[in-house]
């Protein structure tokens, strides 16, 4: 998650339902009130740089308006494409910037979110609607299918406990019998 600063929201993980949670508590501007999209992909190509994945993919889900940081998000795409990792990218809000009047507010700068998942390789997106978000999350689900549902989560049982009752019954089923 990123605003004028990056933070990790939330370990990698296969746990769709906790990183749902924190999607879904986390609260706008905490990070600051500015877009620093360089530093958002930044941390996330750091993350990515010690992974052993076979495929890496950021998600960047931004209005695209980098009003922050020193660096320019151009730069920490080429970098993406040279660690192999793709950018793909959400375009999020109803209007671009392009065809918004001066001064609105809420426009989105679609054409740099398309220029850094061209740059990373992979796919650029707009979203103006609830339904539109459904039909990106539908078709980034097609372009990364993966055939894994995930790590298998390894359920350990005591099985111990058994055996040493059986043998508990025996020492005193051998007690009981012998008289001496």
């Amino acid at each position: 998650m990123f605003g004028s600063e990056a933070y990790y929201a939330t370990p990698f993980t296969f746990d769709i339902e906790a990183v749902a949670q924190e999607i879904e508590t986390s609260v706008i501007g905490i990070s600051g009130r500015a877009t620093n999209i360089s530093d958002g992909l930044g941390l996330a190509l750091k993350r990515m740089g010690e992974s052993d994945a076979a495929s890496k993919v950021v998600i960047l889900l931004s209005d695209g308006v980098n009003n922050a940081g020193a660096t320019k998000p151009l730069g920490v795409a080429e970098l993406a494409a040279r660690m192999g990792v793709r950018v793909h990218t959400i375009a999020l809000g109803p209007k671009d910037l392009e065809s918004a009047e001066e001064g609105e507010r809420g426009v989105v700068d679609a054409r740099t979110l398309r220029a850094i998942a061209e740059v990373s390789g992979g796919e650029s997106f707009r979203v103006r609607t609830t339904e539109d978000l459904q039909q990106v999350a539908d078709a980034l689900d097609r372009l990364e299918a993966n055939d894994s549902d995930g790590l298998a989560a390894e359920v350990y049982r005591d099985y111990w406990p058994w055996p040493a009752a059986a043998a508990a019954l025996l020492c005193l089923f051998v007690i009981a019998r012998d008289p001496a």
